[in-house]
């Protein structure tokens, strides 16, 4: 019995994180339904799982469920469950989405009333209140059709101005919202935010993704770290499905599947956040071995573990070439998380 208990304890976190890991991989390839069968069978184990929480949320949205998102990511805020502001962030484009406008304002001004926020992230509440309060403006003011066109005007008018913020989730439930209107309606927009120098790199790739899933062929100039590149959409390829990328994801599946689930989680979310930063440049040297000893290092370091590189890795790569590696890694997870100071470096 008590080799039985013990085994049960073994093995609830590997398939805990091999459920996270195929439903991130689902949710990547837009396979959301998939992706929601995944997580919610995380959550029939572990209830108060963050990632598996927040990836629900984001199935649903995707999926159209609006309001089964809207609950959810309630229910995650009511139980403290994940970083509060990120779930906030989330719910509030929920609620966006569903233009429940006048409740937008009430949820922003008790987050301003009753939070000390940094001014950066104060900045970006006072941007959404502004929204929130304009586009109900605009719900009270008009009726019919001239309502609607009146909607589209503004609400196009308003979202322009969250992109020019350095707000990363300004930009995020901008763009999320833009996806919802005619993508010929919105064309310029993205057009001057793909070329905008405080526009989030991997929200441009998002911006990008969402210009081929709708069969656009034209061409764009898109800025990212200091130079500019001239993209046509039909030559663009799926991030998550090229070659390099797969064996660099592998790699480390191989090495920390079974010796530690939870750092594998962690590092594969580090590694394709640095991809979708850095698209359509590709990591040099295209070495998978050699990436993915970095990105484990880099994960390592921002879980606050003691970094280790591997025996073997410090034989086969010159130490200072692969702490570089590692430091570009760290640059990329900083800049996600609103730091943009090696820009100017």
């Amino acid at each position: 019995m008590d080799n039985e208990k013990k085994d049960n304890v073994v093995m609830f976190p590997r398939l805990s994180a091999r459920l996270l890991e195929k439903g991130m991989d689902s949710l990547k390839a837009k396979q959301f339904k998939e992706a929601l069968t995944c997580f919610l069978q995380l959550l029939e184990q572990d209830p108060m799982h963050p990632q598996g929480n927040l990836g629900a949320v984001l199935s649903l949205i995707e999926l159209g469920q609006l309001q089964d998102a809207r609950e959810r990511a309630e229910q995650m805020l009511n139980k403290d469950i994940g970083d509060y502001f990120d779930v906030l962030q989330i719910y509030l484009s929920v609620l966006i989405q569903l233009s429940e406008y006048e409740k937008v304002v009430s949820v922003v001004e008790a987050v301003l009333e009753e939070h000390q926020l940094p001014a950066a992230q104060a900045e970006s509440f006072y941007q959404l209140l502004h929204f929130g309060r304009k586009m109900s403006e605009v719900d009270s003011a008009f009726d019919g059709s001239e309502a609607e066109e009146k909607d589209v005007t503004q609400e196009m008018a308003t979202l322009e101005n969250m992109l020019k913020s350095d707000e990363i989730h300004n930009q995020w439930i901008a763009i999320q919202q833009l996806s919802y209107i005619d993508v010929d309606l919105a064309l310029p927009i993205y057009r001057q935010f793909l070329q905008r120098e405080n526009g989030h790199p991997g929200i441009k790739t998002m911006v990008l993704n969402h210009l081929l899933f709708k069969g656009q062929n034209e061409t764009f100039i898109v800025h990212k770290f200091g130079k500019d590149f001239t993209i046509s959409i039909g030559d663009l390829y799926d991030v998550y499905e090229h070659a390099f990328n797969v064996a660099v994801k592998k790699e480390l599946e191989e090495r920390l599947s079974q010796q530690n689930p939870t750092l594998l989680e962690f590092a594969l979310t580090v590694w394709w956040d640095y991809i979708l930063a850095i698209y359509p440049q590709e990591p040099m040297p295209l070495d998978a071995y050699f990436w993915s000893h970095a990105v484990e290092a880099a994960a390592q370091q921002l879980s606050g573990m003691e970094q280790e590189i591997h025996s073997e890795a410090s034989v086969d790569f010159h130490p200072e070439a692969l702490q570089q590696a590692v430091q570009q890694l760290l640059d990329i997870e900083r800049l996600t998380f609103g730091t943009q100071d090696f820009f100017n470096n």
